[in-house]
C-alpha cells in the first residue's frame, strides 16, 4: 500500500492495490496452515493465529472495496 501511495496513475495505483489484496491472501493461507500445524499446542497460540485471520480478512475486504471505487 505505500508503493500505491507513491502511484503514477489511477491504472498503477489499482494494480499496485490489487498486487497488496493478493499478498493478504496469501498470507491467510499461510496463517490457515500454521493453525492446522500440530506444534500450535498452546490454547493461546491458536486464538492468536485465528484472530490474525479475522484481521487479515477484514483487510482483504478493504482492499477490495478500494479496488472497486477506484475504477
Amino acid at each position: 500500500m505505500r508503493e500505491a501511495d507513491s502511484a503514477s496513475s489511477r491504472k498503477d495505483f489499482i494494480n499496485k492495490v490489487f498486487i497488496s489484496k493478493k499478498e493478504a491472501q496469501e498470507t491467510e493461507y499461510w496463517l490457515e496452515v500454521i493453525k492446522g500445524a500440530e506444534f500450535l499446542h498452546n490454547e493461546e497460540n491458536k486464538k492468536e493465529v485465528e484472530q490474525l485471520i479475522i484481521e487479515c480478512k477484514e483487510i482483504i475486504l478493504i482492499l477490495a472495496a478500494i479496488i472497486r471505487k477506484s475504477k
